[in-house]
């Protein structure tokens, strides 16, 4: 089907930037708040008198039920718009860490932070934001959606060792009250934003898809809907990219704090270098989006792709050959590749299934991610608990990168990208 060029779409205005600071700023406290679990997670073992796959499972069912979530939130944003999806995912969210703050046994956490904070996690998450920016950067797509992703690192750099501050100056339920005060501050001011100019999106746009609004014409128009784009290969080979990846590098995410201080390393250093880790994400989420936008982003990708194996690597520097380089190459390693696939992956959805129902499309491919993810953290645990060894955690993680890099190989529409 016919893409708009890039001529075609001018460069964004003011209004354009203030969009994306906004999609930016919740992507930031979704991943953020959600990854600086892995500071709470040895006080929760020990509060609760947990294992470690037990524990780690709480942040799996975040995980699975904000990837499960992802096609329905992609919709609503199609359909209700950022004005009822925003305010809903950050009241679920603030609720979700008042209740995680007083609960008293792990099915209390399972519902909190788990239930509650997976489904509000993919109401303000990427998915909705890829619809706006799809809107707003139709032809920069791949460094715009860089900067969407790199919120990941940032929120890593700058919550997770807040929270570890907070922890050891009152302790972990103290700090999610502090969450759950933070979230429920941003309501209000969510609900008098300009939503309907917003929604609107860029004019350019707007002109490209006024002629294909009509769902009756869909197939006359060539439009993608989801039960179109489902069969076909691309569809599942972004899928199994975003499955694989989420898996592997969240195994190496979530575990990474606990591993470093099992390994003799100080809790407040360990979670300094995870701060670090986010510190860099930026610059390689945005560094790879943009890549992508020159070299293509299969090439991009794979570059990726080799970082994400090194950080694996200096896990096992640290363990087993400590030294002066074995945590800076970890925080190298992982900042600089965290996310990268998000923005990459982004380019190629928009560009084989542009249209109205990109969002619905979008995110039920992002599904596969959170499924990932999901099964990433808690195997990490798990296999941990099983063999009484960090070492399963470290093949387990690279056997997930390695195969998230096969799509890239067998689907002829992704090689071309």
């Amino acid at each position: 089907m016919s893409q708009p060029s890039d001529a075609a779409v001018k460069r964004p205005a003011l209004f354009a930037s203030l969009v994306l600071a906004l999609c930016f700023f919740l992507s930031l406290l979704a991943a953020g708040m959600n990854l600086s679990f892995s500071v709470f997670l040895l006080p929760l073992e020990a509060a609760l008198s947990a294992g470690r796959g037990e524990v780690s499972s709480i942040i799996s069912v975040a995980m699975l039920l904000s990837g499960l979530m992802s096609p329905i939130t992609g919709g609503l944003m199609e359909r209700l718009g950022p004005r009822v999806l925003y305010p809903i995912g950050l009241t679920l969210f603030a609720g979700a860490y008042a209740a995680a703050s007083v609960a008293q046994n792990i099915t209390m956490l399972y519902l909190s932070l788990g239930l509650m904070a997976g489904v509000a996690i993919a109401c303000i998450g990427p998915v909705p934001a890829a619809v706006l920016i799809n809107r707003w950067y139709h032809a920069r797509v791949g460094t715009a959606m860089g900067v969407i992703y790199s919120a990941s690192g940032v929120g890593t750099l700058i919550i997770s060792p807040a929270a570890a501050l907070l922890i050891a100056r009152y302790d972990w339920r103290a700090t999610y009250q502090i969450y759950a005060i933070i979230l429920a501050l941003l309501v209000p001011i969510m609900l008098i934003l300009p939503w309907r100019k917003i929604r609107a999106g860029h004019p350019s746009y707007r002109q490209f898809h006024r002629d294909k609004a009509d769902p009756k014409s869909a197939l006359e128009s060539g439009i993608w809907t989801l039960s179109r784009a489902v069969r076909t290969a691309p569809f599942w080979g972004m899928a199994a990219i975003f499955f694989f990846t989420g898996a592997g590098v969240m195994a190496v995410m979530i575990h990474s704090v606990s591993f470093m201080i099992e390994t003799g390393v100080e809790p407040m250093h360990a979670a300094a270098a995870f701060g670090f880790i986010g510190l860099l994400s930026p610059i390689g989420i945005i560094g790879f989006g943009t890549l992508g936008d020159r070299i293509g982003p299969r090439r991009a990708v794979l570059l990726s792709y080799i970082l994400s194996l090194t950080s694996v690597f200096s896990l096992f520097l640290i363990k087993y050959y400590p030294s002066v380089i074995a945590i800076p190459l970890l925080v190298l390693s992982v900042g600089l590749s965290m996310g990268a696939r998000g923005p990459t992956v982004s380019v190629m959805a928009s560009r084989i299934f542009s249209g109205p129902n990109f969002g619905r499309i979008y995110g039920a491919i992002s599904m596969a991610g959170g499924v990932g993810a999901a099964l990433g953290s808690w195997m990490g645990g798990l296999l941990q608990d099983i063999f009484h060894t960090s070492d399963a955690l470290l093949v387990f993680s690279a056997i997930m990168i390695l195969c998230s890099l096969s799509p890239f190989s067998v689907i002829q529409a992704l090689r071309r990208q």
